[in-house]
């Protein structure tokens, strides 16, 4: 429970302290990515190409899904703290993290689709050698990901307009989304599963 509380703390704090400005961008940086969320909002083209390229030999990648901790000191999954991200694996056996985030430590902001964030990487390499700090779980598992339909999906998402919304696995709302929301909504299953089943899934962590 202190461990809850504690989170929650620094997370209000992060989130409600706008006029600390620089308090805000030093944490992105420290928990997301070296670069800031201006840098992957301007970096959102290039990626959509990668993903073009990607599809037109889809043949020759895997996409599967994972969720994680918010941050890396944060135990276990929460309900309200729990980011995922997609991996896309080559035939080589070259992987690439793909997620959906906010580019301001704030409830609301913009967003864009950012290609291999450090949090991400660090999250799954550690997750392969045996070090879960990340609490990372593979959901899905007994479905194969249909990579060409959901990354046409996630280029379509990029082309909405659709901004960013810390809590909308929570608080559903339109026009908006967050990584989990924004996976769910995208995400293609060769085998058939229910948008209601996979938002569950994903919000919850469950694999």
């Amino acid at each position: 429970m202190c461990n809850k509380i504690r989170l929650a703390i620094i997370f209000i704090n992060i989130f409600t302290v706008s006029s600390c400005a620089s308090i805000q961008a030093g944490l992105y940086l420290a928990s997301i990515d070296d670069n800031n969320g201006e840098t992957i909002l301007k970096d959102e083209p290039n990626v959509r190409l990668i993903l073009e390229n990607i599809i037109d030999s889809f043949e020759n990648y895997t996409t599967r899904v994972f969720s994680r901790t918010a941050v890396n000191f944060q135990m276990k999954q929460t309900k309200l703290l729990t980011h995922s991200y997609y991996l896309i694996t080559s035939g080589n056996g070259v992987y690439h993290t793909l997620s959906f985030y906010g580019t301001a430590m704030a409830f609301y902001s913009e967003g864009a689709w950012a290609y291999d964030t450090d949090s991400d990487i660090s999250s799954y390499r550690l997750y392969l050698e045996g070090d879960n700090k990340w609490d990372v779980r593979e959901l899905f598992q007994e479905n194969t990901i249909d990579t060409k339909e959901t990354l046409k999906n996630i280029i379509s998402r990029m082309d909405s307009g659709i901004t960013y919304y810390y809590n909308d696995h929570v608080i559903n709302k339109p026009r908006v989304d967050n990584c989990n929301t924004a996976l769910s909504e995208t995400v293609v299953l060769e085998k058939g599963t229910s948008s209601s089943s996979l938002a569950a899934s994903v919000s919850t962590g469950s694999p």
